[in-house]
């Protein structure tokens, strides 16, 4: 119902008021929040992928290792989740005016989440104590991946600084697919010169290496395998890796932040935190 037009208004310009003050309410900053949604739309997630891979009867021969490529392949899709859903639910949205403290808040609710996913599936796996925390790890760095990108392009109301954002976490969400096929048709990893000193399938190998930190699915998927048993060291240095960018990206966010809190052009009833 709209509003009545004020005293000596007409009709048509009232309409107009109203229109006008809708438009400001729908890209005015969204203040800080519970990320229930987020939570909700996380859980579907999960729950479907769940279904879709295991399905509601148990193998014929329910063994541990009859679950191990299934479970690789449920943490690549909440990779994906953590990746591309999470960044599209915020990105799509309204500017936050607390970007930092809502990307925190998310992550932080997601990183509970999934706790308890990953500790009940060591019944039906071969995942050791070690393995178990790697995994919880690559869910940390993961998110905090994510988390860090939102932190720093979640507050902007330009349209194209978040188009690049969320370019940018698909990008790097599938690029060590991407490598991977190309690196298959260059050098198949069949070939007994893979890997071989001065042969091409090193060189593609050594670089899909140093992109699986900065992809969720791919750095989940890998440290969800069952074999070996405990965490190796070049696991380890994934989750180094991968710790360390994020790091770095949520360093800039605060640095970028405090900048921001010290303009003299910035409107004094901002968040000081966005």
């Amino acid at each position: 119902m709209e509003a009545p037009p004020a005293s000596g208004q007409s009709p048509d310009e009232g309409r107009v008021d109203t229109e006008d003050r809708a438009a400001e309410e729908a890209t005015a900053p969204r203040p800080l929040f519970v990320p229930r949604g987020l939570v909700m739309l996380a859980a579907l997630w999960v729950f479907t992928s769940w279904i879709l891979l295991f399905g509601f009867r148990p193998p014929v021969q329910p063994q541990t290792a009859s679950y191990g490529p299934t479970l690789e392949i449920l943490f690549a899709s909440v990779g994906v989740g953590i990746a591309v859903g999470w960044p599209l639910l915020r990105l799509s949205a309204r500017p936050s005016a607390a970007p930092l403290l809502q990307s925190a808040l998310d992550a932080v609710a997601l990183a509970i989440l999934l706790q308890v996913v990953v500790w009940p599936l060591r019944l039906v796996s071969s995942w050791t104590l070690p393995r178990t925390w790697m995994i919880v790890a690559a869910l940390g760095v993961s998110i905090a991946l994510s988390g860090a990108v939102l932190a720093l392009t979640a507050g902007s109301t330009r349209r194209r600084t978040r188009t690049r954002a969320m370019a940018a976490c698909v990008a790097l969400a599938a690029l060590p697919l991407a490598v991977g096929i190309v690196g298959e048709f260059i050098a198949p990893t069949a070939s007994p010169d893979f890997g071989a000193s001065g042969q091409s399938a090193s060189s593609w190998r050594a670089a899909l290496e140093y992109l699986v930190p900065v992809s969720a699915p791919a750095l989940l998927a890998r440290c969800a395998e069952a074999v070996p048993l405990d965490p190796t060291a070049s696991e380890w240095r994934l989750l180094r890796i991968g710790g360390g960018v994020g790091a770095a990206l949520w360093l800039a966010a605060v640095l970028l932040s405090g900048f921001a809190r010290k303009d003299p052009r910035r409107p004094m009833d901002a968040d000081p935190l966005s």
